[in-house]
């Protein structure tokens, strides 16, 4: 029978935030998103922002109902699964409005 073990990843400080925007993020022509900055993040009065460029959108705080985990799994033995718990997720930032325009520079 297969046996499985979880395991706290020691070097995650085990939580993260799930984000859930409304849309759809372009990227130019000829430019990858992966390993780029999404914008610029902060937290005022307990409400996130983001920046995007010329664009700030204004989300809400939600707290998950039940809380996710981020698994890695690690195959060690060919009877033996090891699962990495590398992070939990308890809320999640929404954001639905559409975004303002913002004179000035971009992030």
């Amino acid at each position: 029978m297969p046996r499985i073990s979880l395991l706290r990843h020691p070097s995650q400080n085990g939580e993260w935030v799930l984000f859930e925007l409304q849309g759809n993020l372009i990227v130019k022509k000829g430019h990858e998103f992966q390993g780029n900055d999404l914008g610029e993040l902060t937290i005022s009065d307990g409400k996130p922002h983001i920046k995007i460029g010329n664009y700030l959108l204004q989300g809400k705080v939600v707290k998950l109902p039940k809380p996710m985990v981020v698994l890695n799994r690690l195959n060690k033995a060919p009877n033996r699964n090891e699962i990495d718990i590398v992070a939990t997720i308890r809320e999640k930032y929404i954001f639905s409005k559409r975004p303002t325009f913002v004179l000035g520079g971009g992030t």
